[in-house]
């Protein structure tokens, strides 16, 4: 356990320090802002990028686990809607947005470097085969949901093109396409040129961590107490069990992708579900209170987690 605890421990001590700088002023709280716009526009679409442009295809893509990881990210996100909708009475579009709590991982800014610090470099590729569509999909359904639901909503064909327009204007979707792009027409990089993108990637992690950190002291547990214990069990237990079942008993995967999918599945929400939140003006303090929640408790079911799959033989 102790092992264990030394993998995750330096991702959430990067939240924590962020945290702590913003909550004794010793940085100031606006200061979330800018990191998170460098991280989201350029760092992480930097990562992304050459994630995807060093992607093993042939690794990555695996369409068992890939329906391993979605089937239980779209079960939370059901089980998520009729909860909030049938035991906290919640109108169509706060149901949607609970949800949506559920079903939106934190996978890139606390799952790859989990992962990767668990399982070492060989599990990039499984990883990144996941993330590569994990925000594009995860919107689409998740904003077609809303709009189907709420009251003012609009049409169905107005409702898809807000989505992918939402979704193509997102940089993250710049880095992975781009990438992807670059792989697979083999395009060539000069080594400065990717040993610059290599720096600017290394920055992503850290930097997006300590952002989040000082974004979380805005955030407080408000009187929604045990729906939002109920959206993060659903994010930190259900997602990764259903996933677990699927990619261990009824596909029989390789241990990597195993991992790969659940320690993804595993992780808490992260800002992706407040932002949505705050567009539709739907359960926005939920949201903020599972932020909180979530990732404090993911340093315990996290750990569990991992202390399973790395058990597997």
């Amino acid at each position: 356990m102790f092992s264990v605890l030394q993998t995750i421990l330096p991702v959430f001590l990067l939240l924590g320090v962020g945290y702590l700088v913003a909550r004794l002023k010793y940085l100031p709280d606006a200061l979330a802002e800018a990191l998170n716009a460098y991280a989201l526009k350029l760092a992480v679409p930097a990562l992304l990028f050459m994630a995807m442009y060093r992607l093993d295809f042939s690794k990555a893509f695996h369409a068992e686990m890939l329906v391993s990881f979605y089937a239980g990210a779209f079960s939370c996100f059901l089980i998520g809607i009729l909860s909030a909708r049938l035991i906290w009475k919640r109108r169509p579009g706060e149901s949607v947005a609970a949800g949506f709590c559920a079903l939106f991982s934190n996978t890139v800014l606390l799952g790859i470097p989990i992962a990767q610090r668990a399982f070492g470099e060989t599990i990039a590729a499984p990883v990144f085969g996941i993330i590569a569509l994990h925000a594009s999909l995860l919107y689409t359904v998740g904003m077609t949901t809303m709009e189907l639901a709420r009251r003012d909503g609009r049409d169905l064909s107005e409702t898809f093109k807000a989505a992918l327009t939402s979704v193509a204007a997102n940089p993250l979707m710049a880095g992975i396409v781009t990438g992807l792009l670059a792989n697979f027409f083999d395009l060539y990089i000069p080594e400065p040129a990717e040993a610059s993108i290599d720096m600017l990637a290394a920055s992503a992690i850290p930097v997006s961590l300590i952002g989040i950190g000082i974004a979380l002291t805005r955030y407080a547990i408000k009187s929604e107490l045990g729906e939002s214990l109920v959206v993060s069990a659903l994010a930190l237990i259900v997602h990764p069990a259903i996933t677990f079942a699927l990619t261990r008993w009824v596909f029989d995967l390789p241990i990597l992708y195993v991992q790969a999918a659940v320690v993804l599945a595993a992780m808490p929400p992260g800002m992706n579900v407040y932002i949505f939140a705050n567009l539709y003006n739907r359960a926005v303090g939920l949201s903020a209170s599972v932020i909180v929640i979530a990732n404090l408790l993911a340093i315990i079911t996290t750990s569990c987690w991992l202390l399973i799959l790395q058990g597997l033989h």
